[in-house]
């Protein structure tokens, strides 16, 4: 009983507080769904194709332009532009061409619909979950990043509703071609996007697999701190992250001529300057080590406190890859992330009391310090919010994976498995594509079950040692990750 009344709660709370939040933006709750229905919606070809080639059948959808075709790994692989109103409810005006790529298998196998939470890989490395149904994967680049950037950036129009509003006419437009079960998937802030996406449009896909789902609440949520500092890894670990970091705040006039060197490089620190955006390196470090790196049993290869000023500035530069990060050049590449995380996204809580006494900058690393420069940022946790309720009470089909080595987990979202929802938390890893493969019995052969159930699909599992192991697209894409 008391599980029903919850349920029917939260089903009057996020239909009531959705409709209270669209209404104070100037229009109604369902007022984003008629103009998708009345005018965004691509106008499908009227020829009889089902018998053509994929390409041809590509070629004829409206609005799509295919840019190239390649042949890799058993798929055709096609990048293509997409054209999406800048504004879906005001699908009339400016336009832009969204960046999507497609590994085609079979127009009879699943589909899995990978949003991306930033700008698109360009080689084919398929999710997981493309890789164990051995299905179709078509990736959404995020729109304001990459080749998704629209000629007058209108930065008002980079919202969670809008990209998920992206996704929904991406699957409209594909779906006629594809016959099989639709699922999405997502990792990191790919993850946080799959699960507004079927928020907002809760019958494009029929199941959702997300790994290390970003999820913050604020500007700077202090679980994430808390967690880094108590609980990730084990305590030797964090010990000797803590003292690398006060080493190199303590010497800090040591390390940082060090940063000249990134002027041969092209790279330049006008924004931040190289005194913040060292320390600023320094701070996020134990996070960005744990996000990437925990898993791979590099604690045992962490440079001494006492060694070298080069040595030191090599191991925070290649942590943190500063000239990727903080230069003037990535933060004009990073400004959407740094957009979306002061609006709507929030930021991680990076912690710092134990370094306070050196920190000449403290509370300042948070998304609202960083470009768009000269662009309003107001702060609005609602969207978020409506999500989070909806997973942890309404959503249905979804599998979160998460690892105990990543600080994400300290804010992951959470689901009801009396709702066919479940949320994993994987030992000894950072819950990145791959671990959903690598979990104990019987966990892992009653949540492939589930997922084969979901995409009406046999799993495609490798026996004995090699299916304990991250799987070789997965170490691809942890590479491309973390070249971002």
């Amino acid at each position: 009983m008391r599980s029903g009344l919850k349920r029917h709660w939260a089903r009057f709370a996020v239909g009531g507080l959705l409709g209270a939040w669209l209404l104070a933006c100037g229009g109604s709750a369902t007022e984003g769904l008629e103009s998708l229905e009345q005018g965004t919606a691509p106008t499908q070809v009227s020829v009889d194709l089902s018998s053509a080639d994929i390409r041809t059948r590509l070629e004829a959808i409206d609005g799509l332009t295919v840019l190239s075709e390649v042949e890799v790994n058993g798929f055709r692989f096609f990048t293509m532009d997409f054209e999406q109103p800048v504004d879906h409810l005001r699908p009339w005006g400016t336009r832009f061409q969204q960046r999507v790529t497609l590994m085609h298998r079979s127009v009879t196998a699943p589909m899995v619909l990978d949003t991306e939470g930033a700008y698109i890989f360009e080689e084919p490395i398929p999710a997981e979950p493309t890789d164990l149904l051995q299905g179709n994967q078509l990736t959404v680049e995020h729109r304001f990043h990459g080749a998704s950037k629209p000629a007058s950036m209108d930065w008002r129009k980079l919202t969670v509703w809008q990209a998920a509003a992206d996704a929904h006419r991406v699957v409209e437009a594909f779906k006629p071609l594809y016959g099989g079960r639709w699922l999405s998937t997502g990792v990191f802030k790919g993850g946080t996007a799959a699960l507004a996406h079927r928020f907002f449009f809760p019958n494009d896909v029929h199941a959702t697999v997300t790994y290390a789902a970003q999820h913050s609440r604020g500007l700077h949520d202090a679980r994430h701190g808390r967690y880094l500092l108590t609980k990730v890894g084990d305590a030797a670990c964090r010990q000797q992250l803590a003292s690398l970091q006060y080493a190199a705040l303590t010497r800090r006039d040591e390390l940082l001529p060090f940063m000249d060197g990134y002027d041969a490089q092209g790279f330049t620190f006008n924004v931040l300057g190289k005194d913040r955006a060292f320390e600023f390196a320094v701070i996020e470090v134990p996070f960005i080590f744990w996000q990437y790196y925990g898993m791979a049993g590099t604690c045992e290869s962490l440079p001494s406190p006492e060694a070298s000023a080069e040595e030191l500035f090599a191991f925070f530069s290649y942590v943190s890859t500063m000239e990727f990060t903080f230069s003037d050049q990535a933060l004009e590449e990073s400004a959407p992330l740094y957009y979306q995380g002061a609006t709507q996204l929030g930021g991680p809580g990076y912690p710092e009391v134990h370094l306070l006494p050196l920190l000449r900058y403290p509370g300042q690393h948070v998304p609202t310090r960083f470009p768009p420069e000269g662009v309003h940022k107001t702060y609005e946790p609602w969207t978020m919010g409506l999500v989070e309720a909806w997973t942890r009470f309404e959503a249905k089909r979804v599998l979160l994976i998460y690892g105990d080595l990543s600080p994400w987990t300290a804010s992951a979202f959470n689901t009801t498995p009396g709702n066919d929802a479940y949320r994993v938390i994987a030992e000894d890893s950072i819950g990145f594509y791959g671990t959903l493969s690598a979990l104990p019995e019987p966990q892992r052969s009653f949540l492939l079950g589930r997922l084969s159930e979901w995409a009406d699909a046999p799993v495609y599992l490798p026996t004995g040692v090699e299916a304990l192991r991250p799987r070789p697209a997965s170490d691809a894409r942890m590479k491309a990750y973390r070249a971002k």
